[in-house]
């Protein structure tokens, strides 16, 4: 019976440890390493999968849930902040009709001291496979949590959410509570 009991505890230390405590976090730089976010430990980096991304990484669907993971996308670039948000909006084929397609959930947050916007929209997403002018297929069910934080002297900066609502509803708070931890690094002395 000892033995039995041994092989379970090994497969449950096993499988704990596969998984990684989704409250962990560890920082990741920005803007050449004058800003910092922490990211939860369970969201793997990737290599990105364009050459305008700072970083990406991948959060895994639910457990028990056959929706694809979703895609987290980090980056500087320019345009207003209305721009890029309606841009955004731009890329559903339709909106849940529990929103309005003129004005999805916008809201102000601050990260660090510095000023950004929350855009939460669900729909059939147009997911593009080549760039803006490439392919689009339709992706039903989609959710997209994104933010841009107007930094101070790094531009503004883009975290864009996007994968199958199953995926990103239980990831949405997280995602706040991630950007809203950016922060200028502070300098550190000679």
């Amino acid at each position: 019976m000892k033995p039995y009991l041994y092989a379970l505890l090994l497969l449950v230390a096993a499988t704990l440890s596969a998984h990684a405590d989704p409250t962990t976090s560890r920082a990741i730089d920005l803007a050449g390493g004058a800003l910092a976010f922490d990211a939860p430990e369970a969201w793997d980096s990737v290599t990105p999968g364009s050459r305008i991304l700072e970083h990406e990484l991948s959060v895994d669907a639910p457990e028990g849930s056959d929706a694809a993971d979703a895609r987290l996308t980090i980056m500087a670039a320019g345009g207003s902040v209305e721009a890029n948000l309606s841009r955004w909006v731009g890329q559903f084929q339709t909106i849940d009709r529990s929103q309005d397609r003129d004005a999805p959930m916008k809201q102000e947050i601050e990260a660090g001291g510095m000023k950004g916007t929350l855009l939460d929209v669900s729909g059939t997403y147009l997911e593009s496979a080549g760039g803006p002018f490439g392919p689009k297929t339709p992706r039903e069910g989609y959710r997209l949590v994104g933010a841009i934080v107007q930094t101070k002297g790094s531009g503004n900066y883009f975290f864009k959410l996007i994968g199958p609502k199953a995926t990103v509803d239980p990831a949405a708070e997280t995602f706040r509570e991630m950007v809203e931890s950016l922060r200028k690094k502070e300098q550190e002395s000679p």
